[in-house]
C-alpha cells in the first residue's frame, strides 16, 4: 500500500517537474552553470549611407534651371545654382533638387555621405530631375517639347545599362527620384527593380512602384514658413486650427477628401476649401499662415491613392 502511494508521488513529482520544464517555468540548466552578466552595449550611431552620385551634364538637372548654361561638365558644389524664388507649383515636386543640393554640399553629420569611389557605395543616386523635366519640356504631353523629355530619358537609360555598376544590381540598389506622378513617363517601366522616390502609388502598377522598395516622400511645400512669431506663445492667438486649401475631386473622385470635408465642415475653427494652385492662390494662402495652428498636408500616400 505504502509503496503504491510512494510510486504515486513520485510519478507526480517527476511529471510536474517535466511539465514546468516544458513550459518554460523553470530552467533546469541554470542549476548546472551560471551564464555571464550581459551588459547593454551603448547605443552607436548608425554609419552614414555611402552614396555615390553619377556624375550627368547638366541637361540631365540644373540645366533646366539655368538654361544659358550649355556646359556639359557636371554641375559642382561651386555652380549649384538657387531654386527660383518665382515658380511657384513647380516647387512642389522638387524633391530631386534638394537631395542633389544635399549630397553636393555633403555638410557633417548627415544621414548620407557622397563617396566618390562607387566600389564603396551603398546606394547610387541619378540625379535626373525627372520632374522637373516632365514640368519643362512635357507639361501638355502634346507638344514638340514633349520629345525632349523622352530624349532625356533615352539617353540616361543608354548611359546607365553601360555601367557595370547598373549591371552589377540590375539597377536595384539606384535611386531615382521620381515625385510627380508623370515623371520618367516614356520609360519608367524600365526602373521596375529600382529605388524610386514618390509621393503616392496612384497611377502605376504595384510591380512597378510599391512599399518593399520604394520611398515616400511628402511635397515641398510651396508657401514659405511663417517665421515672424513675435508672442511668447503664438498658437493662443491663432484663431484657426486646421488650414487645408487644394484639390478635393481628383483620383477616384476624391473620395477620402469629399469624406474629411464632410467632417470637418462644422467646425468654426477649421478652414477647409476647394482651390487650385494658382499664383493667387499662393500668395492668398501666404496671408492665412500666421493665423494658422496646424497645416493639413493631404498630399499624404494614402489621400493620394484613395
Amino acid at each position: 500500500m505504502y509503496e503504491k502511494v510512494i510510486l504515486t508521488f513520485i510519478f507526480v513529482f517527476l511529471l510536474i517537474i517535466s511539465y514546468s520544464i516544458f513550459i518554460g517555468t523553470l530552467d533546469i540548466r541554470s542549476y548546472f552553470y551560471q551564464s555571464p552578466t550581459l551588459q547593454p552595449a551603448p547605443c552607436k550611431p548608425d554609419p552614414p549611407l555611402r552614396v555615390y552620385m553619377y556624375d550627368l551634364p547638366p541637361r540631365f538637372n540644373v540645366g533646366m534651371i539655368t538654361r544659358r548654361n550649355t556646359s556639359e561638365s557636371p554641375v559642382t558644389v561651386r555652380d549649384f545654382p538657387r531654386w527660383p524664388g518665382n515658380w511657384g507649383l513647380k516647387k512642389q515636386h522638387s524633391v530631386e533638387y534638394w537631395m542633389m543640393g544635399s549630397l553636393l554640399h555633403d555638410g557633417d553629420g548627415g544621414e548620407a555621405v557622397r563617396v566618390s569611389d562607387p566600389e564603396l557605395a551603398d546606394a547610387f543616386f541619378v540625379p535626373f530631375f525627372s520632374s522637373l523635366s516632365f514640368n519643362t519640356h512635357g507639361h501638355t504631353m502634346t507638344d514638340p517639347a514633349t520629345e525632349i523629355d523622352r530624349k532625356l530619358q533615352v539617353d540616361l537609360m543608354e548611359f546607365l545599362k553601360k555601367s557595370k555598376y547598373w549591371q552589377r544590381s540590375k539597377g536595384r540598389d539606384h535611386v531615382f527620384p521620381m515625385t510627380h506622378p508623370n515623371a520618367f513617363r516614356f520609360l519608367r517601366n524600365q526602373l521596375n527593380d529600382t529605388i524610386q522616390v514618390v509621393v503616392d502609388f496612384g497611377r502605376y502598377p504595384k510591380g512597378m512602384s510599391n512599399l518593399n522598395k520604394d520611398v515616400v516622400s511628402p511635397y515641398v511645400h510651396v508657401v514659405d514658413s511663417y517665421t515672424d512669431d513675435e508672442p511668447q506663445d503664438p498658437y493662443e492667438i491663432r484663431s484657426t486650427l486646421l488650414f487645408f486649401r487644394g484639390r478635393t475631386f481628383r483620383k477616384d473622385e476624391g473620395i477620402v477628401r469629399a469624406k474629411l470635408m464632410g467632417i470637418l465642415s462644422g467646425y468654426s475653427d477649421v478652414h477647409y476649401e476647394r482651390s487650385v494652385a494658382t499664383g493667387a492662390n499662393i500668395k492668398a494662402q501666404e496671408t492665412h499662415h500666421h493665423l494658422v495652428a496646424f497645416l493639413m498636408p493631404l498630399r499624404v500616400t494614402v489621400f493620394q491613392s484613395l
